[in-house]
């Protein structure tokens, strides 16, 4: 007993199975009834009240004509049919039956004739032998007779047998059919269920190779794919982040080989003054290096603990650009990349951090400068409606792979595998970048064609103030 409560406790298909069963079966069991009430009301209440008119219809065609013909016509009648009829005289003596009187007749018989009885004798149909009925004969307003109509129980209760015989056949095979039915479809919803289970299992212990088929657009189905996104996801990240410990690692070794090879030559070999000041700018760069690394690292953490400093100023975004282009200017020029600025044909006023919104435009340009080759060039421009205003910084670099696009704004991502300096940072700057928009209510979107260059888009909405 205890392992069947098990299996019925651990099965889903089981479980379903049964419930619907229930389910029907309760339906079921209470249409039946109401049908078979519904049945028996009507067929016992019409048998009765035929019996009644029968009667009362006897009497009447009596009434007019009391006589051993007509008697004699009244019980030819109900001679072959379900029905007995016994006419009484005024003196409760018998002149006339279609039947053989026995003594189950004769108590009706002696109850007949008494004042103020019903037409209906009996009622009872489920315990009586008869369903009886009388009516009273009268000439001139006096009482000449007495019909009384028997009609026998056995039918009733055989048409009523026979009735629930096949209700409860019809009922156990359909629940037959209903189970089989229910069966095949919980089995076919549970089936899809198991294989997730597995397939989530698999996933759990690392294996992100095995997919679940998507079949439809059913729940089911999209279950089945939010699963398969889901899987691909986690190996998306599992990827990243041993990338990420890897070029971590290689970038704060080197700038600290550098520091400390450096600093031993400077401290234990004698050296000229040029090359000490050569040693000391590598360390300070390296330095510089390893502190933006550092910092990046911090402001991470703090994005994801939402304790990342921000300021809510109204700020001119022009005002914002320029400063930023006053830095990387230089930089710009030493590669030989020609700066395109398009000033805007408006003032721009967006409620924000004036500092974080230049951290995103540096990333931004130096991933331009990064990337696009000597000689080439960086355009920005301003697109603006009532509401919004769109930066756009477009380099003339290699471009983007189409399928590494969506990924480039993830944390820990780089297109650039390679660990250099010059052509690939830790993967952090635009992920920073992307949280430091968002956090103005804007987005951050790109566009790339390779071999023809990126497009970032800053979208941003405008400050409104009331004008007077």
């Amino acid at each position: 007993m205890n392992s069947m409560l098990q299996f019925v406790r651990t099965r889903v298909a089981t479980k379903l199975g049964l419930l619907l069963l229930c389910v029907f079966l309760l339906i079921s069991f209470s249409l039946g009834n109401i049908l078979y009430t519904l049945f028996l009301s009507f067929y016992a209440s019409h048998v009765t009240e035929e019996l009644v008119q029968r009667a009362e219809s006897h009497a009447s065609v009596l009434s007019d004509h009391f006589t051993e013909n007509t008697i004699d016509h009244v019980i030819r009648m109900e001679q072959g049919s379900s029905f007995m009829v016994v006419i009484l005289d005024k003196k409760e003596n018998v002149v006339g039956s279609s039947d053989t009187i026995s003594s189950l007749h004769r108590e009706y018989l002696d109850k007949a004739n008494k004042q103020e009885m019903e037409s209906a004798l009996e009622k009872d149909w489920e315990s009586k032998p008869f369903l009886v009925s009388q009516s009273t004969v009268l000439q001139n307003d006096r009482e000449v007779g007495t019909v009384v109509l028997f009609s026998s129980t056995a039918p009733i209760r055989k048409t009523i047998q026979i009735l629930q015989g096949m209700l409860l056949f019809i009922g156990f095979i359909t629940a037959i059919v209903v189970g089989g039915i229910l069966l095949i479809v919980s089995r076919m919803i549970v089936r899809p269920l198991l294989e997730m289970k597995k397939v989530t299992g698999e996933i759990a212990k690392g294996n992100y190779g095995m997919k679940l088929p998507v079949k439809g657009e059913d729940e089911v189905s999209q279950l089945a794919y939010s699963i398969n996104h889901m899987s691909d996801e986690i190996q998306f990240y599992q990827n990243q982040r041993n990338e990420f410990l890897a070029d971590i690692g290689h970038e704060l070794r080197t700038p600290l080989t550098y520091l400390k090879g450096y600093s031993e030559i400077l401290l234990r070999h004698p050296v000229s003054e040029e090359e000490k000041t050569e040693y000391l700018q590598i360390i300070y760069d390296q330095s510089n290096r390893l502190q933006r690394l550092v910092q990046d690292l911090f402001d991470l953490a703090r994005m994801e603990q939402g304790d990342f400093s921000f300021r809510r100023d109204q700020i001119g975004l022009e005002n914002v650009l320029t400063d930023v282009l006053t830095l990387v200017e230089s930089s710009m020029d030493a590669k030989g990349i020609q700066l395109e600025y398009f000033p805007p044909y408006q003032s721009f006023m967006i409620e924000g951090d004036h500092q974080r919104l230049g951290q995103v435009f540096i990333n931004i340009l130096e991933n331009a400068r990064r990337y696009t080759p000597e000689g080439g060039s960086v355009y920005i421009r301003y697109k603006g409606t009532k509401t919004e205003v769109t930066l756009e910084i477009q380099d003339t670099g290699p471009g983007i792979p189409k399928e590494e696009l969506p990924f480039i704004m993830e944390r820990l991502y780089r297109v650039e595998k390679s660990r250099s300096p010059e052509t690939g940072g830790a993967g952090l700057g635009l992920a920073i970048s992307k949280k430091i928009v968002e956090m103005h209510q804007g987005e951050l979107q790109v566009e790339s064609t390779e071999g023809k260059g990126t497009m970032f888009k800053i979208r941003l909405p405008l400050l409104h103030t009331d004008k007077t």
